[in-house]
């Protein structure tokens, strides 16, 4: 079992200094920051136009609507990559290399999001009316507007100078915990809106209209995924043997899920 302990920030304060102090000078090292987000950059597109292929081919079609989609299934997944960055470093020790990459993954998910919602309240008003959030189905749009505002805190005060005011160990807790209220707003706002739609397609495939009505939704892949992040960070809480054992089945199961799901899909082929 590996013993190294983890990479995150320490918990504990930075300790007081007894000598005045001087003026924070801001030197960005920007070859590294441009080393940083452009490879979490390239996991953003790498996925976007993953997602992007297989909707077109399910659907026979690409629009705004479906772009939208993409976006915010994208976003989802990074922010389960992030969260689960954690725990993979501290019960193996490949993903140690990544966890230096998860502010910047973190960062390209919330404008992700962030697309996704102006998208969606202002540009395909068609598909999502105003009269509609505020109907009876407004929970889902609570939600996700919850966990957007999270999103855009975190955002703000992923940086030093943030960290300086609110002090080391309050600005990492609010990081900690904001990341993970975000993901769980997230997956209300996917799971009340679309778990009809995903029995639904279990039952009797997608839509007649559809050029694969028997592949799943990128939406039910992404929900399954959320599952699973969710099953290891609880696992994780119960304790490290649990969770290193979740860890193992997640890698079993998950592709599982996801042969079994497209081989059902075969009885919906006319």
């Amino acid at each position: 079992m590996r013993t190294t302990t983890s990479t995150n920030i320490s918990l504990q304060p930075p300790s007081e200094s007894t000598t005045p102090q001087q003026p924070h000078q801001s030197n960005i090292d920007w070859k590294y920051q441009f080393q940083q987000y452009g490879a979490a950059f390239v996991v953003a597109v790498i996925s976007f136009v993953a997602l992007s292929v297989y909707l077109f081919y399910r659907r026979g079609y690409y629009d705004l609507y479906i772009a939208n989609k993409v976006f915010a299934g994208v976003a989802t997944v990074l922010i389960g990559i992030v969260i689960l960055i954690g725990p993979g470093s501290r019960f193996f020790s490949f993903p140690d290399h990544y966890v230096q990459y998860r502010k910047e993954l973190g960062i390209m998910a919330f404008f992700l999001a962030l697309t996704h919602s102006i998208v969606s309240f202002f540009f395909l008003q068609d598909k999502f009316p105003v009269q509609k959030f505020l109907s009876a189905d407004w929970w889902p749009f609570i939600f996700g507007l919850t966990a957007t505002i999270i999103l855009i805190t975190i955002f703000f005060i992923s940086n030093n100078r943030a960290m300086m005011v609110l002090g080391r160990e309050k600005w990492w807790r609010l990081q900690y915990w904001g990341v993970r209220l975000a993901f769980a707003f997230i997956l209300l706002h996917v799971f009340i809106m679309k778990w009809s739609g995903w029995v639904k397609w279990y039952q009797i495939g997608g839509s007649k209209e559809l050029v694969h009505p028997e592949w799943p939704g990128a939406g039910l892949l992404v929900g399954w995924f959320m599952v699973l992040v969710v099953f290891i960070r609880l696992a994780e809480f119960v304790g490290p043997r649990f969770g290193r054992a979740a860890c193992y089945i997640s890698a079993v199961v998950l592709p599982f899920i996801y042969i079994a799901t497209f081989w059902w899909g075969r009885q919906f082929i006319e």
